[in-house]
């Protein structure tokens, strides 16, 4: 016994259309902007404001590493991987000179920037 289906003109649109609503429900939930590891929430905000509020007067090694501190801890809080890990990046780096310290600083200020941060 063969089962023959035909379609219809109008079928087939339905099934296309059906189709294409498919696939972009797909895209849309796997490329949202709902990525909590990348979202600015308070703690990573308090950390991007410390670091901006701090970061031309931080020239000393203990400066830096008071600056740093400060920064860390308010990372710490945060659901922002990025920042996180910026963040403790700086602390690392707070001592071992004028370029690290701004290498990190830089990296530590892309990834606010990156998460919708605008200084103040």
């Amino acid at each position: 016994m063969k089962l023959k289906l035909k379609l219809g003109r109008k079928q087939i649109a339905v099934l296309v259309v059906l189709g294409l609503i498919v696939v972009a429900l797909l895209v849309n939930r796997a490329g949202g902007d709902e990525n909590p590891s990348q979202a600015l929430d308070t703690a990573a905000t308090q950390a991007c404001n410390d670091f901006a509020a701090g970061f031309s007067r931080a020239h000393s090694d203990s400066a830096r590493l008071t600056l740093a501190d400060k920064v860390t801890t308010s990372a710490a809080k945060s659901d922002n991987e990025t920042v996180r890990s910026r963040a403790l990046e700086l602390g690392r780096n707070a001592d071992e000179g004028n370029a690290a310290w701004r290498t990190s600083g830089s990296a530590l200020t892309q990834a606010c920037e990156d998460s919708g941060w605008t200084a103040p």
